[in-house]
C-alpha cells in the first residue's frame, strides 16, 4: 500500500470513528455496543462487529457501533456479544453476507478514499 493512501486511509479511520461515536451518542455520551457501559465520546471507541478490519469492511457503518476500550479492545472485540445483537437486530442471513463480504479483497483508491474522507467531514459538521 502506498503511504498516501495508507496516511488517508487512517484520515478517514479517523473521521468515521468520531462520526460513528457522535452519531449515536445522547448528551455527549455513548453506551457501549456490547457491554452497556455509558461514557463521554472521547471516552469511547468505534468497535467492527467483524473482526480483521479488512478493507472491505473497514468503513462499512452496519458493523461499527461505539464500544468501550475495555469491550473493543481488552476483549478483542467481545464478538460474542456484538453479533449476537446484530444478528438480533438484522438476521443471521444478514450476517452471514457480512462474514463473507469481510473476506472479500477490496483496494483502495486515493480518489476513492479523498472523497471519503471529504464525505465524513460534511457530516461531522452537525456535531460542530
Amino acid at each position: 500500500m502506498s503511504k498516501d493512501i495508507s496516511k488517508l486511509k487512517k484520515d478517514v479511520w479517523t473521521l468515521v470513528s468520531k462520526y460513528v461515536r457522535n452519531k449515536y451518542a445522547v448528551k455527549g455520551c455513548d453506551i457501549c455496543y456490547t457491554c452497556g457501559i455509558k461514557k463521554p465520546i472521547k471516552e469511547m471507541q468505534a468497535g467492527h462487529g467483524i473482526g480483521g478490519r479488512s478493507n472491505a469492511i473497514i468503513f462499512d457503518l452496519d458493523i461499527l457501533k461505539p464500544q468501550c476500550y475495555g469491550c473493543n479492545i481488552m476483549k478483542s472485540g467481545n464478538y460474542d456479544v456484538f453479533h449476537e445483537k446484530l444478528i438480533k437486530e438484522h438476521g443471521l442471513k444478514w450476517m452471514e453476507k457480512k462474514w463473507k463480504l469481510a473476506k472479500t479483497t477490496k483496494q483502495f483508491t486515493v480518489t476513492e478514499l479523498t472523497a471519503l474522507k471529504e464525505h465524513y467531514k460534511e457530516l461531522l459538521k452537525q456535531w460542530e
